[in-house]
């Protein structure tokens, strides 16, 4: 710092204007570097052309917990897990929901006695702290679950292709599933230097995933897309990653992902990434659970 004062507005200024968001308020996420070696199917990145991959529907879950009391200071959680299927003009293709209390073994008496009817889920830990992780780590789990069994049973009842809102893994081994990683906290390519400059509406070299160990049983294959013009943002600003079990549907589920854009004025804070189509399977099944999860 100088003495005297910084006119900040001739730095603006030379600069053209600024974003005004705050930076390195938190620790920046850690990112994996998978443990697979990916094989490239491509030379180099592709425009986008494709008709967009007609398909049946989409599939996404939601869930929220709430912290009902303290007994000595254990906590007592009401939690709501839904996942749900929407096809189109937002026609319902099944739903799976579970609401429940969670509680420690000291505390099952006393909830029985509030005498609400609502399902009690006994965790195993016993002070704070492990009741706390268990029951964030049951959440989670029984949301996939519901995503699951919802994912299966569309499939049985002879659905078409269904688009989930995440990777492939722990899914049924069926042609008819696609997924739409939002985040890009693993590294799956060794120079990620091509997505760097990736163009809007453009997809990066498509990949081979392959089966087993951690990757699951099948082979997969993957590419990211940017959905969003990220010139002058951060580099993961609108990248997307798809995943198939067939490498053929990836440039047309890539022409789906860009005709699913929404704008930045949607109110959706993540718009850059965010499918219309999933956000609305999300608003629906917020739309069904109790009121008190939205106070």
């Amino acid at each position: 710092m100088t003495d005297g004062p910084i006119d900040l507005r001739i730095l603006f200024k030379s600069l053209g204007g600024f974003s005004g968001q705050r930076a390195l308020e938190s620790t920046p996420i850690e990112r994996e570097k998978v443990d697979v070696d990916v094989e490239l199917l491509d030379p180099g990145p592709v425009e986008v052309v494709s008709a967009p991959l007609v398909v049946e529907g989409f599939v996404d879950g939601v869930q929220a917990s709430l912290c009902l009391t303290h007994r000595e200071h254990r906590p007592v959680y009401l939690s709501y897990m839904g996942a749900g299927g929407l096809g189109k003009k937002a026609r319902v293709l099944g739903v799976r929901e579970r609401l429940f209390v969670a509680c420690g073994s000291a505390d099952v008496e006393f909830v029985e006695g509030l005498g609400s009817g609502i399902e009690i889920e006994e965790l195993g830990g016993e002070d704070p702290p492990s009741l706390e992780r268990e029951a964030q780590l049951l959440v989670g789990k029984e949301r996939d679950r519901l995503e699951r069994k919802l994912v299966t049973e569309l499939l049985e009842q002879g659905a078409g292709t269904l688009v989930l809102d995440g990777s492939l893994i722990g899914r049924d081994y069926d042609d008819r599933l696609v997924g739409v990683v939002k985040s890009a906290n693993k590294q799956w390519l060794d120079d990620e230097g091509v997505l760097y400059g990736l163009g809007e509406g453009w997809r990066s070299p498509r990949f081979l995933i392959p089966g087993g160990g951690k990757s699951g049983g099948r082979d997969r294959y993957s590419c990211y897309v940017q959905m969003v013009d990220k010139s002058k943002g951060a580099w993961n600003l609108g990248l997307i990653r798809l995943e198939a079990y067939d490498p053929e549907l990836l440039d047309p589920l890539a022409a789906r992902a860009l005709a699913e854009r929404q704008g930045a004025s949607g109110g959706d804070r993540r718009w850059d990434r965010h499918m219309a189509s999933v956000r609305a399977v999300e608003e629906f099944l917020r739309a069904r659970r109790p009121s008190v999860f939205a106070l």
